[in-house]
């Protein structure tokens, strides 16, 4: 059984000198991340990268799982909040339209700040361990399915969560793995038209043409 999850903070910060010293030890968690791995990293470590003392960190931070959460969760939090504000715009527009959109908003955000996405993507089986949920995932699940569902009956898919865990996994998978195995294609339009026609083919399939058999047309000439 996993085990109790960590808290990411024992405190929030009130004061904006204090919300610089969070902001300073979480930019230090990534940097530390980035440079050592997260089994190298320490608390030690990472409140001399941010120029602070370790109980200075102890006094928002509980542990070092408490640091790499309190990231996850801001990183996040930041990247939900620009893909939310992205769909808004999206909602009237033909779905082809708003799936390329969506897709290159994707691709910019692992444009970001690729190695620190990596990282935060490999650490993801270690934070399931601790028992945490993917509040993420399922506040990413939840607007797209929001955004789907006015156009449900125009979908092929009767099952909308069906479809929305099927789609959301599938670009996203493409995404990351283009972003570690072929980064020339995060910069390709091409990439965003292909991944765009991969969604819209699975949620509304355009009706096979009927193709005349070849034995008809051989008919048709002979006569």
């Amino acid at each position: 059984m996993p085990r109790r999850p960590p808290p990411s903070r024992r405190r929030a910060p009130r004061q904006e000198r204090a919300q610089a010293t969070v902001d300073a030890i979480l930019t230090a968690t990534a940097r530390v991340l980035l440079r050592d791995g997260y089994e190298a990293a320490s608390t030690n470590r990472i409140a001399q990268e941010a120029g602070v003392s370790v109980g200075s960190l102890y006094q928002y931070f509980p542990s070092k799982e408490g640091l790499v959460t309190a990231l996850m969760e801001q990183h996040r939090a930041r990247s939900l909040a620009d893909f939310e504000s992205g769909l808004v715009p999206l909602a009237g527009q033909p779905l082809p339209v708003a799936m390329r959109a969506i897709i290159r908003q994707v691709l910019a955000v692992k444009r970001e700040n690729p190695r620190l996405q990596q990282v935060l993507h490999e650490l993801m089986p270690r934070m399931r361990q601790w028992g945490l949920s993917d509040a993420y995932s399922q506040r990413l699940h939840r607007l797209v399915r929001a955004f789907l569902a006015p156009r449900f009956e125009d979908l092929r898919p009767r099952n909308l969560d069906m479809a929305v865990f099927i789609l959301v996994n599938t670009v996203e998978a493409l995404c990351h793995t283009a972003l570690t195995d072929r980064p020339d294609y995060v910069e390709d339009d091409a990439f965003v038209d292909e991944i765009a026609a991969l969604a819209v083919g699975y949620l509304r399939p355009e009706p096979a043409q009927a193709r005349p058999r070849r034995a008809t047309r051989e008919r048709v000439a002979r006569v």
